[in-house]
């Protein structure tokens, strides 16, 4: 079954799904419903703790590459912010048509 919603978005927020909707060369309208569909998902873990996402292992193992990630940076690994946005426009580029 669908169920048809009317929503009023301010001009900001518009730019902003336009802006998603092309990137991911997808209809507004799923772009939307999967926003929609992420948020009860999200609510439900919430309410319904009883049943994690994670086993406690996985849970340790996340926990653990969390650790490691942050202490390579520490240590120096990484890589540049600026350059990561660098080489993001530049995909875009390549992937936009003129």
């Amino acid at each position: 079954m669908t169920v048809h919603v009317t929503i009023a978005l301010d001009e900001a927020v518009k730019a902003k799904l336009d802006a998603l909707a092309d990137a991911r060369q997808a209809p507004i309208d799923d772009i939307v419903a999967m926003a929609v569909l992420d948020m009860a998902v999200l609510d439900m873990a919430v309410e319904d703790e009883a049943v994690p996402f994670l086993s406690a292992e996985e849970e340790a193992a996340f926990h653990a590459a969390v650790d490691e990630g942050l202490r390579s940076l520490d240590a120096g690994g990484g890589i540049p912010h600026e350059v990561v946005v660098a080489e993001l426009r530049a995909r875009q580029a390549a992937r936009t048509p003129r």
